[in-house]
């Protein structure tokens, strides 16, 4: 090979050589990062809608009513009696749960009462079974069973007499009329009372 086509040769092999590491210094060095969102994602349940539904409309509470003492009997110092819970006025009502009692002497005074959800007595039928939903008409009524103990225990002289009895049922507006019914019950003047059910025919 020529001299002058030698040096030519090389000028171009080091030119190469320049221009390839010229651009390999101007090549950044790039560091790759990953970041992971973590995305929280509330689902609202809703639920289906189906073409028939079934609603049942309920029946407004008794707003007032009247009752009526029934019969009582004791043995062994234990006091059992029933009152009838009648609707007044016109419609339906509906009574669900225990009725709620005020004492009063003859004097007109609130006779301290110690209200006991449930009977100790052992009965059958309606009496024991759990508060349930009882609707009153101008002819179906009601009933409730009440319990007490007419013997002084511990320090007690005596016991707490009333002649009157009025009726709040769950949900009424006002107590019922004040009716004649003596109960002379021991222990605080503790009562014990049924949920007000279904009165039985007859």
């Amino acid at each position: 090979m020529r001299p002058g086509r030698a040096l030519r040769v090389m000028t171009m092999v080091v030119g190469a050589g320049l221009l390839a590491a010229a651009c390999s210094s101007n090549t950044p060095s790039t560091t790759t990062t990953t970041t992971t969102v973590h995305r929280t994602t509330t689902t609202t349940a809703v639920p289906p809608t189906t073409a028939s539904t079934t609603t049942t409309t309920g029946i407004a509470a008794c707003r007032q009513v009247s009752v009526t003492p029934g019969q009582t009997q004791g043995a062994a110092g234990t006091i059992i009696g029933t009152v009838t819970v009648a609707l007044v006025g016109t419609g339906t009502c509906t009574i669900d749960g225990y009725p709620n009692l005020t004492r009063y002497n003859a004097s007109g005074s609130i006779v301290t009462t110690t209200l006991v959800h449930g009977l100790t007595v052992n009965l059958s039928g309606p009496p024991t079974q759990p508060p349930s939903l009882v609707t009153l008409t101008s002819t179906q009524q009601a009933e409730f069973t009440f319990q007490y103990s007419d013997v002084v225990t511990g320090g007690e002289t005596s016991c707490a007499v009333s002649s009157t009895l009025s009726v709040t049922t769950p949900g009424a507006a006002s107590a019922s009329t004040p009716v004649p019914l003596s109960i002379s019950a021991c222990h605080n003047g503790t009562v014990d009372v049924s949920p007000v059910y279904a009165a039985t025919a007859g």
